[in-house]
C-alpha cells in the first residue's frame, strides 16, 4: 500500500448507526481527488456517506448525501469552480468552509 505520506486523505464509508468504519476504502493524494472517489463510490455501491480524513493536517471532511450532490451538480455544472472549490479546501479550510463554498456554488 502507498505511503500516507504521499497519500494523506483516507476516504471511509460513514454508516449512520455506527460512524464510521475502520478501513478506508482508498487512500488519494489530494482532497480532489477523495471526493472524485466517494462520488465514483456512491455510483457504484449507492453509499451516502463519506468521510474523508486529511493524515497530516489532522482534518476530517463528512461527505453525507447533501454535500455530495451538491459536489456532483457543481462537478456537472461548473467543472472550474468545483476544481477552484477542492483545491482551495486542499490547502487549507475544514468542514464548515467545505459546506459554506458548495452553498455558495451549488444550491440544492
Amino acid at each position: 500500500m502507498p505511503s500516507p505520506l504521499v497519500n494523506r486523505y483516507a476516504v471511509y464509508v460513514h454508516l449512520a448507526d455506527r460512524g464510521k468504519v475502520r478501513e478506508p476504502i482508498s487512500r488519494k493524494p489530494s482532497l480532489l481527488l477523495a471526493v472524485e472517489g466517494c462520488i465514483s463510490a456512491y455510483e457504484t455501491t449507492g453509499h451516502e456517506s463519506y468521510v474523508i480524513e486529511d493524515g497530516r493536517a489532522t482534518r476530517a471532511f463528512t461527505v453525507g448525501r447533501r454535500l455530495l450532490l451538491a459536489c456532483m451538480f457543481l462537478r456537472a455544472n461548473d467543472r472550474p469552480r468545483y476544481f477552484e472549490v477542492l483545491n482551495q479546501l486542499d490547502r487549507s479550510g475544514d468542514q464548515r468552509t467545505f459546506e459554506s463554498l458548495l452553498a455558495d456554488s451549488a444550491p440544492l
